[in-house]
């Protein structure tokens, strides 16, 4: 597997990482959406209905330093998704790396 050049530790410095979670709320998502962040992503946290649960993450992954928002958006709704992706970029910017 290619690695970006973010990986490459002389460029890190250089990269901007977001990363758009979908069911970031809780389980496997969560997990995912927390070890992001704890590798230095801004990251977003999408949720259908668990807006406490989102919270939650949201409140960890900002005690531990990191930069992390919850969005209400269904996965199963393309429109909610599209508008997810653009509200991540709004708030967060985008991605410099690949």
């Amino acid at each position: 597997m290619r690695r970006s050049p973010c990986h490459a530790p002389h460029r890190k410095d250089h990269c901007r990482q977001v990363a758009l979670v979908t069911g970031g709320s809780r389980g496997i998502g969560a997990a995912i959406a927390k070890r992001l962040a704890a590798d230095g992503a801004s990251v977003v946290v999408t949720y259908s209905k668990g807006a406490d649960a989102a919270a939650f993450v949201i409140k960890e992954i900002e005690r531990d330093g990191g930069k992390a928002v919850a969005i209400q958006a269904d996965a199963a709704d393309a429109d909610a998704v599209r508008n997810a992706v653009d509200k991540t970029v709004t708030t967060l910017g985008r991605s410099t790396c690949w």
